[in-house]
Formats: structure tokens, sequence, C-alpha cells
């Protein structure tokens, strides 16, 4: 009888163990089902952010596009939205550094000039882009050939884009190659070796519009800046 009572005693503190396990578990269930959920929301609901701006899809197929597979140029979303709404077909573009921006440029602007340093990318897009494209190859070079060619082509252009190499030397032959209502639109402008450039053109008068945010295939924010003047193309 006192065995058995002493048995009694002691079984609420040989089941403690078992419980806490039983608790580990519900709890572990409970934050798998709450990161699956949070990441359903994110990558698969149409209305999230990551879905509607096309990331999803990029990561899918390997390049920056929207949701639809249009290619946009590797560039943060608000950046891509501004262009979108604003560049039209009868603007003359130009563009150091060329890419899927080529073919997305090419959609909205009558033509588009684009030098490339990298002649295994040039040979890989140069059959992708449009007749109102033309494609360069230029070898990468510091104050050369290759940031000259915008003032060898036809011009004036009404938008440069910066988005190549050596965009120091590429900012100083731009401004001279812009149309009057111009605009110069510098990439990864928060990179201390290209802040440089956007000084430059800051001191030819030229007012700085920062955008951030995220793009395509990326994990953390990225900055493009456009630079302009007083009654401009992009009516900034």
């Amino acid at each position: 009888m006192f065995a058995m009572k002493r048995a009694l005693v002691h079984e609420p503190d040989q089941l403690l163990p078992q419980k806490r396990i039983e608790v580990k578990k519900t709890n572990l269930i409970k934050r798998h089902l709450w990161f699956f959920t949070v990441i359903n929301r994110l990558f698969f609901r149409k209305k999230s952010y990551l879905h509607s701006t096309g990331w999803t899809e990029s990561i899918k197929r390997g390049y920056p596009c929207l949701k639809d597979g249009s290619e946009i140029p590797w560039m943060n979303y608000p950046v891509v939205t501004i262009l979108q709404e604003r560049l039209h077909k009868d603007l003359n573009l130009f563009e150091f550094g060329s890419g899927y921006s080529t073919l997305f440029y090419s959609r909205l602007v009558k033509n588009v000039t684009s030098v490339e340093h990298d002649k295994k990318w040039f040979n890989f897009m140069k059959d992708k882009v449009p007749g109102n494209a033309l494609l360069i190859h230029k070898e990468s070079d510091i104050n050369g050939h290759y940031c000259r060619t915008v003032s060898e082509h036809k011009g004036p252009f009404d938008i440069v884009v910066i988005d190549g190499k050596d965009r120091l030397n590429c900012m100083k032959q731009a401004i001279p190659a812009l149309s009057e209502g111009g605009a110069i639109i510098l990439d990864d402008s928060s990179r201390d070796k290209y802040r440089i450039a956007q000084k430059y053109a800051t001191e030819k008068g030229f007012r700085a519009l920062q955008l951030d945010g995220l793009k395509a295939t990326n994990f953390r924010s990225c900055r493009t800046t456009i630079l302009y003047r007083d009654n401009n193309c992009l009516n900034i």
C-alpha cells in the first residue's frame, strides 16, 4: 500500500519530461507553419510586392523581368516604374552597359545606342536587340574610347544611362552629349567609387533624385540616381 502511494506521488515527475517534449514539438510545428505562411505571402500571393513586381518571376527565369516575363533593367523597382511611366517614343537614348535593359528601353523610346565592353555578353545580346537598337562593342579602358562612344554616335541624347565601366569619365562625356532637356541615370550610385560621378554632375548644375529599393533577384536595397535640370524630358 505504501509503495503504491509512493508510485502515485512520483508519477507526475516521471511524466514531466515527456510533456516538455510534447510542448517543444507543438511549438516547433507552430514555428514551421508560421514560416511557411510568411513565405507563401511574400513569394506567391498575387498581391504581394515580390510577386507583383516580378521579383519571383525573375528568380524563376534567371533574368530581371516583370511578372509577365518582359525584360527590365537590373535597377530598383521605383526607378523601373518611373521609366515605364515617363519614357516615350520621341526620345533618343544612349546606354553604357548593355543587357536586358537594352530590350526594355527599345520598347519605350525611339532609338537606343548601347556600348558594351564584355565581348561574350555582346555576342549573347547582339542577336536579341530589335531594329531600333544599335549595339556597339568597345574594350574597357580608362578615359579612352569606351567613355567617348557617346560623343562619337548620332546625338544629342535625351537620356544617357551610365551602368557600365569608367563611370566618372562616362559622366564627363555624357553631359555635353545631352539634349537641352536631357537627363542622366546613374545606377548603383551609393557605391563609393561611383559617388564621384554624381558629384561631378551636381557641380555642373544637375539636381539629383536618389531612389532606393529592391531590384530583381537581389535581397538588399540598391540606389539609382536620376540627374536632371529644369524642363527635362522626364518631367521631374
